[in-house]
């Protein structure tokens, strides 16, 4: 397994709600941050690819910086900024520009005096441009060169620091090649790895890439944005996306809980593939369920991991009948009892995502669809319902792909009873090898056009 980064690397550094995913959002034009008025809301680093003047770079959002941490958290959000400033091409320090200069701790500037890499001083907060010419004196004195004043709100200043960006990153050694080619830079097969808090996604996507990308805590809810890791297994690109848990819904939920689920759902629906992740050795829930519906109403492939079976002490073949049971609409999708810790069965279920992803791309030809629709009609064919026409089935197409939809011409689609619907539904899965995703069946009258 081998990392796929390919563009140079920006990291955004500083203490803690000084609007570093603020920043983030402005130069990558979106909001794709969690931002907040709650001290702390970013924890694991959000890289966003974005470009200026022509050049092409990432841009990584990291946690406050606590340098007297006292929590393990503490610790673990620490390391993780070490990560993104080994990673990165060029840092920028963001400070508070409504604050004094005294604001910035001196353990900070001597971090980051002593990094052999280009560091730009950002001082954010400056909306006025008098506040901004004022403030930018007041902290030339940290010795900290080129410095910027600067506004995530309204984007004041952030194109003479993102000129000084492109300058450093043109004038970087031949580390860096704005011609890469274009298949390096592709996400690949898009995998979301989703659950509720505390079941262990960060720890599955850690084993997957090798590498502590993500801050691992067995406090609930430590992860609350969606972060992109690109990788490639067998020579196939893959982008996973680690999420926030959903919790349970609350009256008066914390804001970035909130965002939170937002990024769920978003994750879920940008993926092509997800890895449903429960904890095998806890109960079920209807936040797991809830989860697994949403995946299943936006006809996502899915894999289950039951994970943590390290700490599983029952029978496997119960579990299996168990989750089977708490979930009968992703009876295709194939189960996995893995650990995160350990790196049991995560193999078997990274070789079963590719199968998956081309399923979903397949198209079946309507000679092979209609010998398969003679056969099911000749196993079941449909019953008359009570005050309703003869049911009758004409043809069995294919019209999309990724996911797959058919369209079964009937005479009239009310005479066609659910219970046929689902036997059709998962003949065509069985039959036609749609393992893995679940497939979209439309019912069309014959005389309509």
């Amino acid at each position: 397994m081998t990392s796929t980064k390919q563009l140079p690397i920006v990291a955004l550094v500083g203490q803690p709600n000084v609007g570093k995913s603020s920043l983030l959002n402005k130069i990558a034009g979106g909001r794709p941050a969690v931002t907040s008025e709650v001290a702390g809301t970013t924890r694991d680093r959000q890289y966003i690819d974005t470009s200026w003047n022509g050049v092409d770079f990432t841009l990584v959002d990291t946690a406050g910086l606590s340098l007297e941490a006292q929590s393990e958290l503490e610790h673990n959000v620490n390391k993780q900024i070490d990560i993104a400033l080994a990673e990165a091409e060029a840092v920028i320090l963001v400070v508070d520009g409504r604050l004094n200069r005294n604001s910035v701790e001196q353990t900070t500037l001597q971090k980051f005096r002593k990094i052999k890499k280009p560091v730009i001083l950002a001082v954010n907060k400056l909306e006025s441009p008098k506040l901004r010419e004022e403030k930018l004196v007041e902290f030339q004195s940290l010795g900290i060169k080129p410095l910027f004043g600067v506004s995530a709100t309204s984007g004041a200043g952030l194109g003479d620091m993102l000129d000084s960006i492109a300058g450093i990153i043109r004038a970087s050694s031949g580390r860096l090649s704005l011609e890469a080619a274009p298949e390096s830079n592709l996400p690949g097969i898009a995998v979301s790895i989703v659950g509720k808090p505390n079941v262990g996604k960060s720890s599955i996507l850690n084993a997957i890439l090798k590498e502590e990308r993500a801050v691992v805590s067995p406090i609930p809810g430590t992860t609350r944005t969606a972060i992109d890791s690109r990788i490639a297994i067998g020579g196939v690109d893959y982008t996973f996306i680690d999420t926030a848990g959903l919790k349970k819904k609350e009256h008066r939920q914390q804001q970035p809980d909130i965002f939170s689920g937002f990024q769920t759902f978003k994750s879920i629906r940008r993926s092509d593939v997800c890895f449903l992740t429960i904890d095998a050795a806890e109960e079920i829930t209807k936040q797991d369920q809830r989860i697994a519906q949403e995946i299943f109403s936006q006809e996502k492939g899915c894999v289950i991991l039951a994970n943590k079976i390290d700490l599983y002490e029952g029978d496997e073949e119960k579990l299996r009948d168990y989750i089977s049971l708490h979930f009968p609409f992703l009876w295709m999708c194939p189960l996995f009892f893995v650990s995160g810790k350990t790196g049991q069965g995560l193999n078997q279920a990274l070789t079963a995502i590719k199968p998956i992803y081309e399923r979903r791309h397949k198209t079946v030809d309507n000679q092979t669809l209609s010998e398969f629709l003679m056969k099911a009609m000749q196993k079941n064919s449909p019953k008359l319902l009570r005050d309703q026409k003869k049911p009758k089935v004409f043809s069995l197409h294919q019209t999309d792909a990724n996911p797959p939809h058919f369209e079964l011409l009937v005479n009239h689609p009310a005479a066609i009873s659910q219970q046929f619907r689902r036997f059709l539904e998962n003949s065509i899965i069985k039959e036609l090898d749609f393992w893995g995703t679940p497939i979209v069946l439309r019912l069309r009258g014959k005389d309509k056009t």
